[in-house]
């Protein structure tokens, strides 16, 4: 789901006219998803530089889809501020690691970070579109 995400996340940027930030996007997944085939069909350890480079990409787009995200709820809902939505994003992802935690006995800390990280994406994307669903819901007909 968070791959998912990640594939539309240069949408949310478009909808919102942030076109510089949409192209980033876009272009550092290309380059994940290039990196990510390469480290598939090689079969590259993990210390091999287009691992890390692979590992830094995943990190970086999903950076950049909660920032996507965030830059298209603060437009839906111009009367919360960046803080707040930014503060939603940051509890999101300390629960999430809080799970990961919880759940994960083998405290190999990489790996609960990206999974948290991955969780937060899905919960923090999935509440904004549910978010705008309900917007969507409550306006009324024309």
């Amino acid at each position: 789901m968070a791959l998912f995400y990640m594939l539309v996340s240069p949408v949310f940027a478009y909808r919102v006219g942030r076109k510089r930030v949409a192209r980033l996007n876009m272009i550092t997944l290309l380059f994940y998803i290039v990196s990510w085939g390469f480290v598939l069909v090689t079969g590259t350890p993990s210390d091999h530089p287009v691992s890390i480079l692979w590992g830094i990409l995943l990190f970086l787009n999903l950076f950049l889809t909660v920032m996507t995200t965030t830059m298209f709820l603060y437009e839906r809902l111009p009367n919360r501020s960046l803080l707040h939505i930014g503060a939603m994003a940051i509890i999101f992802f300390l629960g999430s690691l809080l799970v990961t935690f919880s759940l994960d006995s083998r405290e190999v800390l990489g790996e609960n970070v990206l999974q948290g990280s991955m969780m937060t994406v899905v919960l923090f994307v999935t509440s904004v579109i549910w978010i705008r669903l309900r917007q969507i819901d409550r306006q009324p007909d024309m």
